[in-house]
């Protein structure tokens, strides 16, 4: 079974602690979402910890841990409990400092008590259903899912296409969603989120409800209430009956309901869905050898969680750490069949065994991130002494720059540094056509005993600017690099966009080469261009 490792554990070694409640999402000081965790042990009562966002999908109440590591073999605190409700917006959203002491006790601490719950009056006890639980049953079930939940529209940026042709409903995801999550359950699952109305409305409330409330407390900087935290809240809507398995705790008429193991009564608006995705493609087989790769190390499917990560890497092939997931039941079970358009050679002969590339059958302990992803994401900064950086995340007009970097990486094995920078102001063209600040990217390369400098424009709008390479000629100090670079960005936007000669020219020992664009060139095509440029 696979276990994830919280890296970040506050506590001593082999000391037990208790996941008793989840604080307010918030912002951290890079622009990441976290998640305050409460831990309770014997010794030092409750401690708050806080990890990314995307965590929250692997994180119960009422799990226990021991240096970092959830112990799944001792079951979790509460008991089950089956309950029915005529409509979900039949219940009442308040603080949990409203719940009998004997079910949880804060300590007085006002960031736990002030996270909402859902009370839902019964013939029998009254159900109080932590806000965020109700929110990871029904949409969490990866960090993808989580991240996309705190993006204004973010459920759009998943979703190419979706429409009805007669009794057939044609849904596509976008690459953004990874091929491992690229399956008939999730399909199912998001084009009901996408095309109920309801519940997509539940959806948006949660980062609406974020939002209005940072824009009421901090009108100029909405950012600020952000960094602070906001306990979620939603808008609940009219839609029922429901019925939910769940396992919690009673104290005479009321039951803390620690996790919902099952959700049903819904019915999905399609009996029958075409998914797409770009991953998914004919199979066709021949005779031929079957490659196959060897590391060592000892097969193990542990993963540890590296939460200093900036951007988690986005890949859509990358691993993807499943969660138990709550069990979606519709009154109806929409079958979803699958539309292929390219196709995959795979062949069915004898393994051999080959040493080139990276992966292989066994594969150690894994770190992973649970960090928002982004293209280009986890790639190692380059140490600047006075150039300033920003977050990858604000390069705005940049992702088929780094799509093209992840696969120089690959390809060509070279080792790569990688940092943000804004343009400088004065000309129109520092701020691109939507308003946001232009970037570019600063790339540090090494391969072999060489190394050069790449400086790419941020193009949303298709700008015509040719990629830079600068190469030391001889081995030059770093502040006289940042030197250049400032010069070059400065003549840049004097010149209304375009590279000045006469500025390419004063920098001194190094050359300097453009590289042009074409649109007819595939992502692979540029790298490949890319890399015979160093080769020269």
């Amino acid at each position: 079974m696979v276990a994830l490792k919280l890296k970040s554990w506050p506590f001593p070694e082999n000391q037990e602690a208790e996941l008793v409640w989840f604080g307010s999402p918030f912002m951290d000081y890079k622009g990441n979402w976290r998640i305050r965790v409460a831990f309770r042990t014997s010794a030092s009562g409750i401690k708050v910890v806080s990890y990314p966002w995307g965590t929250l999908p692997y994180l119960r109440i009422g799990q226990i841990y021991s240096n970092g590591v959830y112990d799944q073999i001792r079951p979790m605190s509460g008991s089950a409990f089956q309950f029915r409700i005529d409509s979900l917006d039949q219940g009442t959203v308040t603080n949990s400092f409203k719940l009998p002491k004997r079910l949880i006790d804060f300590g007085k601490n006002p960031e736990l008590g002030l996270q909402n719950i859902i009370q839902y009056r019964t013939s029998g006890p009254t159900y109080c259903i932590p806000v965020i639980e109700l929110v990871r049953a029904m949409f969490i079930n990866s960090r993808y899912l989580a991240y996309y939940l705190l993006q204004p529209h973010g459920l759009e940026l998943l979703v190419d296409n979706s429409h009805s042709q007669g009794r057939i409903f044609h849904f596509d995801l976008t690459s953004r969603v990874p091929a491992k999550l690229a399956t008939d359950n999730n399909a199912r699952h998001l084009s009901w989120i996408h095309t109920d109305s309801r519940i997509r409305s539940l959806w948006d409330s949660v980062y609406q409800n974020m939002f209005s409330q940072a824009v009421k407390n901090s009108p100029y900087n909405p950012t600020a209430t952000f960094k602070k935290g906001i306990p979620l809240d939603v808008n609940l809507p009219v839609i029922g009956p429901i019925e939910l398995h769940v396992r919690g705790d009673q104290f005479i008429d009321y039951v803390l309901v620690k996790e919902i193991l099952a959700i049903g009564g819904f019915r999905h608006p399609a009996d029958e869905i075409l998914f797409w995705h770009p991953s998914k493609k004919k199979r066709e087989w021949s005779a031929g050898d079957k490659s196959v790769r060897i590391t060592s190390g000892a097969k193990n499917n542990d993963y540890v969680l590296n939460d200093q990560s900036d951007n988690a890497k986005e890949d859509t092939n990358q691993d993807v750490l499943e969660t138990p997931p709550a069990i979606m039941k519709f009154v109806n079970y929409p079958v979803v069949e699958t539309r292929r358009l390219n196709v995959k050679h795979s062949n069915t002969g004898t393994d051999v065994i080959v040493s080139s590339g990276r992966g292989g059958k066994y594969a150690g302990t894994k770190e992973i991130s649970t960090q928002d992803s982004m293209v280009g994401g986890d790639t190692p900064p380059i140490e600047f002494l006075t150039l300033e950086t920003i977050p990858v995340n604000e390069a705005t007009g940049l992702e088929s720059f780094f799509q093209m970097i992840e696969i120089l990486k690959k390809l060509f094995l070279v080792n790569i540094k990688m940092s943000v920078l804004r343009i400088p102001l004065g000309k129109r063209f520092s701020v691109c056509p939507n308003g946001t600040r232009r970037t570019c990217a600063v790339v540090q390369v090494a391969y072999g005993n060489s190394a050069l400098f790449i400086i790419e424009v941020a193009r949303p709008d298709d700008w015509s600017i040719s990629t830079l390479i600068l190469r030391p000629i001889n081995k030059i100090e770093m502040k006289v690099v940042e030197q250049s670079i400032k010069q070059l960005l400065n003549g840049l936007v004097q010149k209304g966009g375009h590279w000045d000669q006469s500025v390419l020219n004063q920098c001194n020992g190094m050359s300097i080469e453009k590289l042009k664009h074409y649109q007819s060139d595939t992502i692979p095509d540029w790298a490949n261009r890319l890399f015979g440029k160093f080769m020269n």
